[in-house]
């Protein structure tokens, strides 16, 4: 009486590997593009949130509310205000960028970024903070214009 065997054979187990090899060969490189891109967006958005709640601080309180760079916009920002009025701003969110590698860049980076009581920028002139990665094309752009109001794009 013969024995029947169920299983892969050793050549079968090869193939498939060598298959799943080859295609994960073409796959990675995409793979790490969409995490880049991905990072991209996340930074954006993380900015925007920032910025929006800083305007709806300044509209809410009633007195200006500013967003400073940490040095660089790079190494992430701060939001201060100053509430009671004392001539000490309090720092109201602080937010360190970890993420090195996502370059954002300012045309007036050592300005800081004002939202007056009524949600509109103090400064004459609309930001635009670049953010982009040196491995990929892609980049995203944080709009703010005079009236306060933001946009990606």
């Amino acid at each position: 009486m013969k024995k029947e065997q169920s299983g892969f054979s050793l050549i079968e187990i090869m193939i498939t590997l060598a298959i799943a090899g080859i295609l994960l060969s073409f796959g990675i490189p995409n793979l790490r593009g969409l995490i880049i891109r991905q990072s991209i967006s996340t930074k954006a958005n993380d900015m925007l949130v920032d910025f929006t709640f800083a305007r709806s601080e300044a509209i809410t309180s009633g007195v200006p509310v500013t967003i400073i760079a940490n040095t660089t916009w790079d190494k992430g920002w701060k939001i201060v205000t100053d509430n009671n009025r004392d001539g000490i701003e309090e720092v109201i969110r602080l937010t360190n960028t970890e993420e090195n590698s996502i370059v954002l860049s300012d045309s007036n980076a050592t300005t800081p970024i004002t939202f007056n009581p009524t949600g509109s920028l103090k400064s004459s002139i609309s930001r635009e903070i670049l953010i982009k990665h040196n491995s990929v094309i892609q980049t995203k752009t944080l709009e703010v214009s005079l009236s306060g109001n933001m946009s990606i794009r």
